[in-house]
């Protein structure tokens, strides 16, 4: 066996989540269940985010909620589904948070960039990065003392959960979102901060608040069902 062999042999044998990478996929075609579900997610992503935007009636303006409950949803689907998560993210925000709530197009889709860059970098972070040195992939070490017998590093997961999640890809989600609105004429003169603002601390207490309750109720589930990609596809 060579080295490289070994060591990821190795890997395989240290952490259960190492079958999660960045490669295509698992090797098999996509099914038409996972196309259905896939879309099931992108439409949930779209409807969550008009909400996210609405529901809040003043405490949120062009697009920009002061609690985007949406966030935490489409980065977990993104651990779980690569690509199509990334999508649902974009696709979302275009409509959902955008033409729904009554942005342009040209509009809705320059600054809905800011929802498809953050779960991009979180999906090649956590499973190229982070999934080899023992933080997983799927977050439940945010809640579980162990997953598959394997003991987590739940500080040290919760440490890179915030400052890589809440605050750098947060803030570069809000410098994107608030940056293009501003550039497009949609921000009031002198407004820039105050909605910059809005929308880091919006994403941030959602995710924080959210994403353990999603990754506790339902990330395992979704597992033993067989429903999380390899990889980037499938």
């Amino acid at each position: 066996m060579s080295g490289e062999e070994k060591t990821e042999s190795n890997t395989k044998s240290k952490y259960p989540w190492s079958n999660y990478t960045l490669k295509w996929g698992r090797g098999e075609p996509v099914s038409t269940t996972q196309y259905v579900l896939y879309a099931v997610q992108i439409a949930a992503v779209i409807i969550l985010s008009y909400l996210s935007v609405t529901l809040l009636g003043p405490l949120s303006y062009s697009g920009i909620s002061l609690f985007y409950f949406v966030y935490p949803f489409f980065l977990v689907f993104t651990l779980w589904w690569g690509i199509w998560g990334i999508l649902g993210a974009y696709v979302g925000c275009v409509i959902g948070a955008g033409l729904m709530v009554g942005l342009g197009p040209v509009a809705s889709a320059a600054y809905a960039i800011s929802d498809f860059i953050p779960p991009l970098l979180v999906f090649i972070i956590y499973r190229g990065l982070l999934a080899n040195r023992g933080i997983d992939p799927l977050w439940r070490d945010l809640t579980n003392k162990e997953v598959a017998g394997v003991k987590t590093k739940r500080v040290t997961a919760w440490i890179l959960f915030i400052v890589i999640n809440g605050l750098i890809l947060n803030a570069i989600s809000a410098e994107l979102g608030v940056g293009i609105e501003n550039y497009l004429g949609l921000i009031p003169s002198g407004a820039y901060w105050g909605w910059w603002a809005g929308w880091f601390f919006g994403d941030l207490l959602a995710m924080i608040i959210i994403t353990p309750v999603l990754v506790k109720g339902l990330t395992n589930l979704v597992e033993r069902q067989g429903l999380i990609n390899g990889g980037w596809i499938t």
